[in-house]
């Protein structure tokens, strides 16, 4: 039975930055990787100006690798990370790596290394997007709770047309199905307070890159029509 679901676009805009991508905790991880010397005395407020320091005194190729264990750990051998370096000067170089789940980190990782080398990196630019969802008919509203982001990339793509970026590289998915890249295409989305919103509806900040959900438009509203559950 097909789920149907009303999707309203509010506002759409460029972002440079994830919220708390580079928190206290993540700066701090930054800064015992580089072995910088009396950490537990920075104060919170210093340890993005001490971190970038740092980065600086490292230079470029070793502040990236550092920069992206930071990010991914041992997600990321140490080979790829020396390789990626370079790559990451490119424009949107995120949108290039083939590990789909691993291309938001790849998009943290650039804008802490914009700041610390602002004539080597360009802006990072990724999109955020604030839709409306309501169910309707024989929709699940229980979707809405912590909507997953398979589900999220089926409806927004219903406001699409077959040339958007979406269609063209995952039509197949988009139908039913396993859809793998999902979770690495969403890189956040949390709920948010909108005054049009009701019981049964749901207010979301959904952040991507750029180039996925950018051929929706700013008070875009739209009919999706789900004919399967999301897997």
């Amino acid at each position: 039975m097909p789920n149907f679901c009303q999707v309203t676009i509010i506002s759409i805009s460029e972002i440079h930055s994830l919220t708390a991508a580079w928190d206290n905790n993540s700066l701090r991880l930054l800064l015992e990787l580089a072995e910088a010397d009396d950490i537990g005395d920075i104060a919170d407020a210093d340890l993005l100006e001490m971190s970038l320091m740092v980065l600086q005194d490292l230079g470029n190729q070793k502040a990236g690798e550092l920069v992206l264990e930071a990010v991914f750990g041992d997600n990321m051998r140490p080979g790829v990370r020396q390789n990626l370096v370079d790559d990451l000067q490119d424009a949107e170089p995120w949108n290039d790596f083939a590990e789909i789940h691993q291309q938001r980190g790849i998009f943290v990782a650039v804008c802490l290394l914009h700041k610390a080398f602002p004539n080597r990196y360009g802006t990072p630019d990724a999109l955020r997007l604030r839709a409306r969802f309501l169910p309707l008919k024989s929709a699940e509203p229980t979707t809405l709770s912590s909507p997953p982001a398979v589900w999220l990339i089926r409806v927004l793509a219903c406001g699409m047309d077959e040339h958007a970026i979406v269609h063209r590289l995952y039509e197949t998915e988009l139908k039913a199905g396993e859809f793998a890249d999902a979770e690495g295409l969403v890189w956040d989305c949390e709920v948010v307070e909108d005054p049009a919103t009701t019981d049964n509806s749901r207010t979301f900040d959904i952040t991507a890159s750029l180039q996925l959900f950018n051929t929706l438009t700013a008070g875009q509203t739209f009919m999706a029509e789900i004919k399967t559950r999301s897997t």
